[in-house]
């Protein structure tokens, strides 16, 4: 409760009240970053698996098996780290599941993807990425993006992929923010919103306007208690 006390100037009522408004707030800005990271995840995922078709000669998943390069080295750890996860997944199913006994899929592995790898996969345009030791995976991101995520995002002229990537950087930021129970009084939630629904809009501009359509977040922000 510490950093509603502090911004309720230690008015312990006036703190709750901020404290039951944060969680409203949360509650809005998790339901408009699920819908954009399903949207990115299924548009990155359908250009990665036609690309990598593309590279192998007839194997669409990137995930069951080891993709061709350079995703295999730029989505190893989390790859991995997403199958073994969706395995476990796949034992622990009972004796009555549909599924029971059956290897995953794609789309178990995928389901177990962190929104971390997508930032990853995209060029990065953080100061010192130019620098010589990550210079080599950050042309492996920049041929990717050229060669087949640029694709993913046809609603924006971003031949660089830095619109994008500050994009998703940013809601990852956010995202891991509200996933840990961080108070967000101190970030600028409105333009983080904007952020999100840009990004959905450069995918899916049909789906972003259903999204903008049910975003509470602007009418909890301007209902912020006084305190």
């Amino acid at each position: 409760m510490e950093p509603y006390l502090v911004a309720a100037h230690h008015n312990e009522k006036r703190a709750l009240s901020l404290y039951r408004w944060h969680t409203e707030l949360t509650a809005a800005v998790q339901a408009v970053l699920g819908i954009a990271e399903v949207v990115l995840r299924n548009t990155i995922d359908r250009e990665l698996q036609g690309w990598n078709n593309n590279q192998t000669n007839g194997t669409r998943s990137w995930l069951l098996a080891e993709p061709a390069s350079p995703l295999r080295s730029l989505s190893a750890g989390k790859r991995k780290e997403a199958l073994e996860r969706a395995q476990k997944a796949a034992d622990r199913r009972p004796a009555g599941h549909r599924r029971h006994g059956l290897p995953v899929t794609h789309d178990d592995v995928l389901a177990h993807i962190t929104f971390g790898l997508w930032k990853e996969l995209l060029p990065n345009h953080l100061p010192g990425a130019a620098d010589p030791s990550n210079s080599t995976v950050n042309a492996n991101r920049e041929f990717l993006w050229t060669d087949c995520l640029e694709a993913a995002f046809p609603n924006e002229a971003d031949a660089d992929g830095r619109i994008t990537f500050w994009r998703v950087a940013h809601l990852h930021l956010l995202r891991n923010r509200v996933s840990h129970m961080e108070p967000l009084l101190d970030v600028d939630v409105a333009d983080r919103i904007q952020e999100a629904l840009a990004l959905v809009r450069s995918i899916d501009r049909d789906v972003a306007n259903w999204v903008s359509g049910a975003n509470r977040v602007p009418v909890i922000l301007r209902d912020r208690p006084d305190v």
